[in-house]
């Protein structure tokens, strides 16, 4: 219980309405004195009949200045008092409505130039938003109340015009489209060299503090790099990936990074940890391994889907969604230590080197204790150690289970135990891309048992439809965009790795609802939420642009090109060409703020890199594996009822052969079979193949051509991209 309210008995002197909830961070608002409503018609109901204004209270359960601002205000008698007389007041998750937190985050910005969480707006009855805020001591936020209440009684038609206003201008801003331009290889540049500009040469990242991990804008980097080397992308990529995993935004104990920095060079983290930056840092710690080959970003990689196993995993598989900053009401009290519990926790030679490569003092470097980070590189430190960077490793991985061990003995954060299908999605494609970046499957297992506990416990099937959020069993909220298009790309990326068949159906599926609830038929693109739901919505949202994770629109598109590419259903084509041409105006305008979508066009523009792919509308799947440094299988599994042509073919006809370049082959044997199309018999090659390449270069090219025993399609090219060699 978070109230200090108590009766004779110890019991709780307030119970509201959010006391039932499924979300934790409104369940921790169930005993405050204030009359709360979570988002509903009936809210909006009891304002209209009473006449009064919305307090609308906007946060997550691990949000810091929101603990905050409960314990000062909401968990004020007075003030709450205040509020009951005066206004129906709302708590929302912005984690369980993304929508709404969009459309009311959007009218904050536009009316103070910035953003931020507690989101406090003052709403009509009809939902229009005409005054927010964030954070607000007690005394400004009573005082501010008092004002509203005032202004409500003798200027209300000021305020209704104002909030009419106000919902137009988020209106501008969420949905609607311009006219139409070219999106090409030109508009991903544009991009590439408006991030440029801010883009930190000496921390690496993006602006200035606060610093955020901006993890679609650096795989946007990552993408251009594997398709045309560029010492510039590179460099911002790599320089970037070095930077943060050794400040203090990276968890040297447990793994696992923390949500930003507040300074400029990722020394001294906001502590909370939330699932997508862990999902979305594991891809680009992967991508920087596979474009530089550094050992050092598996570490990174491989400790924080450690970290996630352990302590973010739920029984059946499936992904917690955050940790709080804050525990013994203080923040980052669990994170930080002083020179004194350093030294008790090791022996006097770990304690040396320890201090050393972590920069520990007396003094600290927050708040009196220090948040552990790296002054140098291992590689540098086993210099000055005159080690081996194994080694360092070694001793690296004994401090750590001696450190997590005494952390762990410390009251931990407050856990979010919610499970949310977008962000539970972004770890499943990320743990899939592991494999094809770096060519460890050992994480594919975690990932295939969170994705089959999504469909399993967030997909109902009478009407079909997919619920975004699960607490302890029960599952409520109606899927978003981002849940449907995350979900099935998620799928998708399994059906490729995996060829299981399951997994193409449960994304077709997906996809044929997210057309049918989410597509604007009249202007093309993707609303963010679906036309039915609780309580008004001013507007319905079709914006692409990312925030902390993609947009729904980023990621809907990201998955309809797969689909195009895993069936060569024309279908999938024609509606990624349509999304595209929906939003190229605003893409146009301002390609930096769409890196995913960006992202989804380099690949609709030039096709899949990876080592893993389809060919012949998902009649074939094609894998790349490496064997040494000299030496790759190339396995495909062609359907029954259709073959590939032998190099043979081609020499005793006008049928194109298999042929491959980047490497010598040793290729099977030929079946040779009699077509219908044809009056010689053809050498061919059926089922599971497997030929041995002598490998000249990293990347390998394959031309094919698929035919039944009826037609012949069309030859076709496929690049495919080996990992490094893992030394």
């Amino acid at each position: 219980m978070r109230s200090k309210y108590v009766d004779e008995n110890g019991e709780p002197k307030y119970t509201n309405r959010l006391i039932e909830d499924s979300s934790p961070y409104l369940v921790q608002h169930g005993h405050n004195p204030v009359d709360w409503y979570p988002w509903c018609d009936e809210a909006f109901v009891q304002a209209s009949a009473q006449d009064k204004p919305i307090f609308l209270s906007i946060g997550y359960s691990t949000c810091h200045w929101c603990h905050v601002m409960e314990r000062e205000s909401f968990d004020n008698e007075d003030i709450a008092g205040f509020l009951n007389e005066h206004f129906i007041s709302i708590k929302l998750d912005r984690e369980q409505r993304p929508d709404l937190d969009e459309i009311y985050m959007t009218g904050l910005q536009l009316m103070t130039g910035q953003g931020g969480w507690p989101l406090s707006s003052f709403v009509t009855p009809k939902g229009k938003p005409f005054f927010a805020g964030t954070y607000f001591p007690p005394e400004q936020f009573l005082s501010l109340l008092t004002q509203i209440n005032e202004a409500w009684r003798t200027k209300r038609e000021e305020i209704t015009s104002q909030a009419t206003q106000m919902s137009e201008a988020i209106d501008q801003q969420t949905r609607v489209a311009k006219q139409a331009q070219a999106v090409d290889d030109q508009t991903i540049t544009q991009a590439i060299d408006q991030l440029l500009v801010s883009f930190d040469e000496n921390h690496g990242g993006f602006g200035r503090a606060p610093k955020f991990p901006n993890e679609s804008q650096l795989w946007l980097f990552a993408n251009r790099i594997f398709c045309e080397q560029s010492a510039s992308e590179r460099r911002v990529v790599l320089h970037s990936l070095d930077q943060m995993s050794r400040g203090g935004f990276y968890d040297h104990i447990a793994g696992g990074f923390h949500r930003y920095s507040v300074d400029a060079e990722w020394q001294i983290p906001h502590f909370e940890k939330m699932l997508y930056n862990q999902a979305q840092l594991i891809r680009l710690y992967a991508a920087g391994f596979a474009i530089s080959g550094a050992r050092d970003y598996l570490r990174v990689l491989d400790e924080t889907i450690a970290y996630v196993r352990r302590e973010m995993t739920a029984t059946d598989g499936s992904f917690y969604s955050a940790t709080d900053a804050d525990s013994e009401g203080e923040e980052g009290r669990f994170f930080v230590w002083s020179k004194q519990e350093l030294r008790t926790s090791l022996t006097e030679s770990e304690f040396s080197w320890v201090e050393d490569l972590y920069g520990v003092t007396e003094e600290g470097n927050f708040e009196g204790s220090n948040v552990l980070r790296l002054t140098e590189s291992l590689e540098q430190f086993a210099v000055k150690q005159n080690q081996s960077v194994t080694a360092i490793e070694e001793l690296l991985a004994g401090v750590q289970t001696k450190l997590l061990q005494q952390r762990n003995l410390r009251p931990r954060p407050f856990l979010d135990e919610k499970i949310i299908a977008s962000w539970n999605a972004l770890l499943i494609m990320s743990l899939v891309e592991v494999e094809q970046l770096t060519g460890q499957s050992e994480y594919r297992q975690m990932a295939l048992d969170a994705a089959e506990a999504l469909w399993l416990n967030h997909v109902q099937t009478k009407p079909f439809g997919l619920l975004r959020s699960r607490l302890k069993g029960k599952v409520s909220v109606n899927g978003t965009l981002e849940d449907f298009a995350f979900v099935a790309e998620a799928y998708w990326q399994l059906f490729l790795v995996s060829g299981g068949k399951k997994w193409r159906i449960r994304a077709e599926q997906l996809m044929t609802a997210m057309m049918e609830c989410f597509w604007d038929s009249n202007e093309g693109g993707f609303f963010a939420s679906q036309s039915e739901t609780e309580g008004p919505m001013i507007v319905r949202s079709k914006s692409p642009r990312d925030a902390a994770i993609p947009s729904g629109n980023a990621a809907a598109l990201s998955a309809l090109v797969l689909a195009f590419e895993a069936t060569g259903d024309t279908r999938y084509l024609a509606h990624s060409q349509q999304l595209i041409r929906a939003f190229s105006g605003r893409l146009a305008d301002s390609p930096s703020a769409y890196p995913y979508f960006l992202n989804a066009v380099q690949r609709h523009l030039t096709g899949s890199r990876n080592c893993i792919q389809f060919a012949a509308g998902g009649v074939i799947r094609v894998v790349l594996a490496r064997q040494s440094q000299t030496r790759a299988v190339l396995s495909l599994w062609i359907e029954e009822g259709w073959h590939i042509n032998h190099p043979a073919a081609s020499m005793d006809s006008d049928l194109l052969g298999l042929n491959i370049e980047g490497g010598e082959l040793e290729v099977p044997d030929p079946e040779w079979i009699d077509a219908g199309f044809s009056s010689q018999s053809i050498a061919v090659l059926s089922g599971h193949i497997e030929i041995q390449i002598e490998l000249t270069s990293d990347q390998v090219e394959v031309s094919l051509q698929a035919c039944s025993d009826e037609i012949c399609l069309a030859p076709q090219q496929l690049i495919l991209r080996l990992p490094p060699i893992i030394s």
